[in-house]
């Protein structure tokens, strides 16, 4: 059975979707024979979040390459991609470094990209990375001081409780 245009377009939609927001895909017949897309979701031990930022940036890219949007990305394309190496290696401390220098490099506006553009992937790179992957100033500008100093003494309180349970 052949599917419809309209149906062959919103089955590439959400492919295109569930790429750049970091899901998986296959194709396969479903029971019902249509041979629409099957989905899922990776594990949270895999490199979900450097997936999800770098088709975020491919994303930005892609609206720039079009005009839709001012910038280079590619450099920010480049970056996340040693990121992911690093991650992918079990190097934290480069994963570390690699995250911060990406965000640094949105602050200053590298490659002449807009500033909600900038805004916006600096504020999805927060929300997906791991905490430990982020400096602290990183922690006051998204949460603000206040709130991280509390994060902090109940991290320090913790530990000193532990300690002293041995």
């Amino acid at each position: 059975m052949k599917l419809g245009r309209s149906r062959q377009y919103l089955a590439m939609a959400v492919l295109s979707a569930a790429t750049v927001m970091g899901a998986q895909a296959a194709s396969a017949a479903s029971s019902t024979g249509t041979g629409m897309p099957v989905l899922w979701i990776a594990d949270q031990k895999s490199t979900t979040w450097v997936e999800e930022l770098i088709g975020q940036v491919l994303t930005y890219q892609t609206l720039a390459e079009k005009q839709v949007i001012e910038g280079d990305f590619q450099p920010y394309l480049d970056q996340m991609i040693k990121v992911r190496n690093n991650y992918r290696a079990g190097d934290r401390r480069a994963t570390y470094d690699g995250v911060n220098q990406f965000m640094t490099m949105l602050e200053v506006r590298v490659g002449g990209v807009d500033q909600h553009s900038a805004e916006t992937l600096w504020n999805f790179c927060y929300k997906v990375t791991p905490d430990e992957y982020h400096a602290r100033d990183r922690h006051v500008k998204a949460r603000g001081e206040a709130e991280v100093n509390k994060e902090e003494e109940f991290l320090r309180d913790m530990e000193e409780r532990a300690s002293l349970s041995f």
